[in-house]
């Protein structure tokens, strides 16, 4: 079963930059539009429909679908529209005195609305990520997974909105004890699922329930006690094919997230600084997110028949479910990385063939 979960190609990894901005004109008209609407809706709840629609655009949706999709999903937010930007930011403000403040997004917007303009896609993102990683658990990632996204649209003011999604929702977890002794990553990640067994938190959101496992002991045990990988390429490609491997033999919401969430992470790489302190605060948020899926493994994971890759585009693309068309598009894109390992027959999963 572990084998299993731990089963993930070795090859070497590529980084996708985007080249460009977005060219299509319909991903570019609607991210526009989703500009106008709230960033979350009902009770915490991430708009997700920047990401769902470059998703779409990545795996071949046409432009009418794509509309189709942007109408069906803004039934939710049922006329509301998004909180203005503010005309002037103050000129003492902070940004990183807002981080996840309630009532700070107006003005993180319009701050990072101007920073974007101002210094451009890549600046931004060099000056601001270093700021924002240590709180990369917001709202289960989103702030990551968004900005992400973007990057990859090249559209400068949904990077800017993602940005500021971040800081706002921004949450650090508890900081654990120094380990006194350092697991490879085969027999930590045994731990992690073995020991993990049995943790319960009631929280609805994921990332509630990642703050609460980040005191407990499992946590505070594992989260400082993996040996560092050589990069933090290498430790995201490990991470991938752990949350993959888990989704695959028992599929699980929140590991859902990590999954897209480290493929994310990935595409931001070029941004991110390689360092063991940053590998740390990977492993403690992998942890942290793992124990919050409250999956208990299977011992004898079902045998699902995966079927071919434009098969399960074609169901993503007709999906109005954004993590069907989220968790499809980011297996296909690591499945270009890493070899087809337990991608294909995650996404299979996820559209229910």
């Amino acid at each position: 079963m572990i084998g299993d979960y731990l089963n993930f190609s070795t090859r070497s990894m590529q980084t996708h930059l985007p080249t460009s901005p977005a060219v299509d004109p319909t991903l570019r008209t609607l991210l526009d539009a989703n500009l106008r609407l709230p960033p979350e809706y009902r009770d915490q709840l991430t708009n997700h429909l920047p990401m769902a629609l470059h998703a779409l655009h990545c795996l071949g949706a046409s432009s009418r679908r794509m509309q189709d999709f942007y109408a069906h999903y803004t039934h939710r937010f049922q006329g509301r529209s998004g909180p203005e930007p503010l005309a002037l930011l103050p000129p003492t403000v902070d940004w990183r005195t807002l981080r996840g403040q309630s009532d700070a997004y107006p003005t993180l917007l319009t701050h990072f609305n101007m920073l974007v303009a101002r210094e451009g896609m890549d600046a931004s993102l060099r000056l601001t990520l270093p700021d924002l990683m240590p709180g990369m658990s917001a709202a289960a990632f989103h702030g990551v997974i968004r900005a992400a996204h973007a990057v990859q649209a090249g559209h400068a003011p949904e990077l800017a909105a993602a940005l500021a999604y971040w800081a706002w929702r921004w949450q650090t977890l508890a900081v654990p004890p120094a380990a006194q002794t350092h697991l490879e990553f085969a027999p930590w990640a045994a731990r992690l699922v073995q020991e993990s067994v049995g943790w319960r938190s009631g929280r609805p959101l994921i990332s509630i329930r990642m703050a609460d496992a980040s005191q407990s002991t499992v946590y505070q045990a594992l989260a400082p006690a993996l040996a560092p990988a050589p990069s933090l390429k290498a430790r995201i490609q490990e991470f991938a094919g752990l949350a993959v491997g888990c989704y695959a033999a028992n599929p699980n919401f929140t590991v859902l997230h990590m999954v897209t969430g480290l493929r994310a992470l990935r595409t931001l790489l070029p941004w991110l600084e390689d360092t063991v302190p940053a590998q740390t605060l990977l492993s403690q948020n992998v942890v942290a997110a793992y124990m919050a899926a409250q999956a208990n493994p299977v011992a004898a994971p079902p045998k699902t028949a995966a079927h071919p890759w434009d098969v399960v585009v074609a169901a993503a693309i007709a999906s109005d479910d954004d993590h069907v068309v989220k968790l499809v598009h980011a297996c296909q894109e690591e499945a270009a990385v890493y070899g087809d390992g337990n991608y294909l027959g995650a996404a299979t999963l996820v559209t229910g063939m």
